[in-house]
C-alpha cells in the first residue's frame, strides 16, 4: 500500500501547486484589468472618486478661508471709509479768514 499511499500524495501536492498558481493567475489578471481600466480613465480625463472627494473637500476648504478673508476686508475697508468720512467734514470746517470791512 505504501506505492498507493505515495501516489495519492502526490496527486494531492499537484492539486495544491495548481490551485496556488491559478490564484496566482487571477491575481495577475485583475491586476492587469485594473491598470488599463486606469489608464483608459486617465486617457479620457476622469478621476476616481477619493480623487474628487479630497478635491472638493479642498475646494470647500478654501472657499470658506476666502469668504473669511473677503469679509476681513471688508470690515476693513469699512472702517477706513468710516475714519475718512469722519475726517474730512471736520478738515473742511477751518475757520475762514474773516473780512474786515472799512
Amino acid at each position: 500500500m505504501t506505492p498507493r499511499s505515495n501516489f495519492m500524495a502526490d496527486l494531492a501536492q499537484m492539486a495544491n501547486g495548481a490551485a496556488s498558481a491559478l490564484g496566482g493567475i487571477r491575481e495577475e489578471f485583475d491586476n492587469l484589468i485594473r491598470q488599463r481600466m486606469e489608464r483608459s480613465l486617465n486617457a479620457r480625463g476622469l478621476v476616481t472618486r477619493e480623487e474628487f472627494d479630497a478635491l472638493s473637500t479642498r475646494h470647500a476648504a478654501l472657499a470658506a478661508r476666502l469668504a473669511l478673508l473677503e469679509s476681513m476686508s471688508q470690515f476693513t475697508n469699512d472702517s477706513q471709509v468710516k475714519t475718512t468720512a469722519k475726517t474730512k467734514p471736520a478738515s473742511k470746517r477751518k475757520a475762514a479768514p474773516k473780512k474786515h470791512s472799512t
